[in-house]
């Protein structure tokens, strides 16, 4: 197969979204969104195009007025009925491929297999069919198709079902169920699933772990799955490096340099979903402070973590559990007008970016990512002393993590302990910073290509 150089990527979000106002457009927060904005904006000599589902009315205006193109070319906004997206993402995407994959069901309550949910199923495959169709009506020749994540899981064999022969890659941007895990597949959508993998030329994750994990899962029954490839996706480093001397990132470190009192900094920046862990990390500052009583007023913990799937009650739940505890823990070791835990719930990547500047230890701790790209943007920005404690369930540890702290996201005393040894030790950032800038997307590009060549 000749070398291409044309590539389209399939997603369920794109990468500008809209405002408040309903009507303007904003770019899109999140590792993927914003990380192939990134692929478009330094592609080199590769033609990139993202085609990706709309069905608000703000949405499809925008789109029938060009206004995505004026963002960004290449930009495909495809139309989609409403209430098979909504229905697909919400129901099948978020509340069972999203716990599935993660890990994250609690087996005595979840999942149900009743008519509701393969009602609900049908109108995943409702969804899937109107992305494929989407490609197909697409100038398709010596394009390699990167479909991505487990939203559009049925979209490869819908394409060759179409006609489609060229190459498709399937890539995973979440971590993929144990084996065991998999027992909570129906038959039927096994097969379905196994077969739409089988139909793709190669499949990508971020970690060898999930890919093991994706052969123990898929790879015994059904069609033989095709190669897998391991490709972390790269940070955005040259859009961060550009941006740490913005205007509004110095203002935003001026006003974060003033909560912190001028103390060394523990920092927490991530989305407020149940993989992602955040109720054990304020349990672990809570442990450090029992553990260690000369750190209280020592130290300025700095939790800045925003909302998502905002319509799932179990996500509403954590965003109250998250606020309550660390109202107990800051009540518990308040002393002398100093709270160990700063909590803001907005979603602002300037702040981002200028914590990224400020702090001594960031802890990631997910229970289990795909990649987590936290990791990399901050050692971009970071001072060259500070350290990051990850978790091991984070594709990142098996790239980067020799250079890090590592912990088991469930041990919270662990956790509290290299939390306390980065706030007195630091750390060396240099390699993991050396390491991402070298993860390029010209370096993932040709990952790809070679493994459908």
């Amino acid at each position: 197969m000749p070398h291409i150089a044309r590539y389209l990527f399939v997603t369920n979000r794109g990468p500008v979204q809209l405002g408040a106002d309903a009507q303007t457009l904003v770019r899109s927060g999140g590792g993927l969104a914003s990380g192939l904005l990134g692929l478009m904006e330094h592609q080199g000599n590769a033609e990139v195009r993202w085609l990706f589902p709309v069905s608000s009315e703000g949405e499809l205006a925008a789109a029938r007025s060009g206004s995505y193109a004026t963002i960004q070319s290449g930009l495909l906004p495809a139309a989609v009925d409403a209430g098979a997206h909504r229905t697909a993402y919400e129901v099948i995407a978020n509340q069972y491929f999203w716990y599935l994959f993660h890990g994250l069901f609690d087996l005595s309550f979840e999942p149900i297999f009743n008519t509701d949910f393969f009602q609900a199923y049908e109108q995943y495959r409702v969804f899937n069919s109107q992305i494929a169709d989407a490609v197909w009506r697409l100038d398709l020749a010596n394009t390699t198709i990167v479909v991505n994540d487990y939203h559009l899981m049925l979209v490869p064999q819908l394409l060759r079902d179409l006609g489609f022969t060229g190459p498709i890659v399937l890539f995973f941007h979440t971590p993929i169920c144990t084996a065991s895990e998999s027992k909570v597949i129906p038959a039927s959508l096994r097969q379905e699933l196994t077969t739409s993998f089988a139909a793709a030329n190669a499949i990508g994750l971020h970690a060898d772990r999930w890919a093991q994990n994706l052969v123990d899962s898929f790879g015994s029954r059904g069609p033989s799955l095709p190669r897998t490839i391991v490709a972390p996706i790269p940070a955005d480093t040259t859009t961060i490096l550009n941006s740490l001397d913005d205007e509004s990132v110095a203002r935003e470190r001026e006003q974060l340099g003033a909560l912190t009192l001028g103390l060394p900094t523990i920092l927490r920046v991530d989305r407020i979903e149940p993989s992602k862990n955040l109720l054990r990390g304020v349990w672990a500052i809570d442990e450090l402070l029992r553990r260690q009583p000369k750190a209280i007023g020592a130290f300025r913990a700095m939790l800045f973590a925003y909302p998502s799937r905002a319509t799932i009650p179990k996500y509403q739940r954590l965003v109250t559990q998250l606020e309550t505890l660390v109202g107990e823990v800051n009540e518990r070791w308040q002393h002398r007008g100093w709270e160990p835990i700063h909590l803001d719930l907005s979603d602002r990547p300037t702040r981002s970016l200028a914590s990224y500047q400020l702090f001594d230890t960031l802890l990631v701790n997910p229970l289990r990512d795909g990649l987590n790209l936290v990791v990399f943007e901050a050692a971009l920005a970071a001072k060259p002393s500070a350290q990051i404690v990850l978790s091991t369930g984070a594709g990142a540890s098996e790239h980067v993590g020799q250079w890090l702290e590592l912990i088991d996201p469930l041990d919270i005393v662990a956790t509290a302990e290299a939390l306390e040894r980065g706030r007195l030790e630091g750390g060396d950032l240099g390699p993991v910073r050396t390491w991402t800038e070298g993860n390029t997307w010209t370096r993932w590009l040709e990952t790809i290509s070679a493994a459908v060549r």
